[in-house]
């Protein structure tokens, strides 16, 4: 059973941390997923209390790591004296990623390898003054660190996570439940196409660059 921690903190964005649970919180049998946070409750930008499974040093012992995000709540975060000094994450042993602006938190953590990395658009020029290579793509994985980029990139954040601990016939499965009906197929060559972008692969039968819909195979 592998164990997978969400980290958030007060003033998170709440589609990217709900987004996430919901997607790994429907299996119960091949993972355990859990809230980690600072406080035993913290509160989303939209007003809505969340309850903390644990504290944020239990990421320390989890397989794997995914940081939330939150336009107030990561500045508060990286300010606040106990939040990084929490963290001893070691990417040898972990899958470690973030959506959004969680990717300030990794470069905090010396977790970007390279300096490559995606967040949201409105964070660019902010990311940018770090002296990191922003890659405007909604996945950037190297090894075993991973930042999306947006919102709904939370589906190739999972996607990625859950093929690199198991399998891709595994993350179809966990996937192929949120996507929307007479799409399934659309959607899913477009993870497909998006985890491989985000390894720096164009694998064979991924989507065309530019084509929308994606097609398969038309090259």
């Amino acid at each position: 059973m592998k164990e997978i921690a969400l980290v958030t903190f007060d003033q998170f964005t709440d589609i990217d941390l709900f987004l996430m649970w919901d997607i790994l919180g429907r299996s119960t049998k091949d993972w355990n997923v859990r809230i980690l946070a600072s406080s035993s409750i913290v509160q989303s930008a939209n007003g809505l209390s969340v309850s903390a499974h644990g504290s944020l040093s239990e990421a320390n012992h989890a397989d794997a790591v995914l940081f939330a995000s939150g336009k107030q709540g990561i500045p508060a975060a990286l300010a606040h004296p106990d939040f990084l000094s929490s963290f001893q994450l070691d990417p040898t042993r972990q899958f470690i990623g973030s959506i959004r602006a969680g990717a300030f938190i990794l470069e905090r953590l010396g977790l970007l390898p390279g300096g490559r990395a995606t967040t949201h658009p409105d964070a660019r020029g902010d990311f940018q003054t770090l002296g990191l290579e922003l890659v405007d793509q909604p996945l950037v994985c190297q090894g075993s660190v991973a930042t999306a980029g947006g919102c709904l990139a939370a589906l190739y954040l999972v996607g990625w996570l859950v093929e690199s601990l198991f399998d891709i016939e595994k993350r179809r499965a966990t996937l192929l439940p949120v996507l929307p009906a007479g799409q399934q197929e659309l959607y899913g060559a477009l993870i497909e196409f998006s985890i491989r972008q985000g390894f720096g692969q164009m694998a064979h039968g991924s989507p065309c660059i530019g084509a929308w819909p994606p097609q398969v195979n038309c090259a």
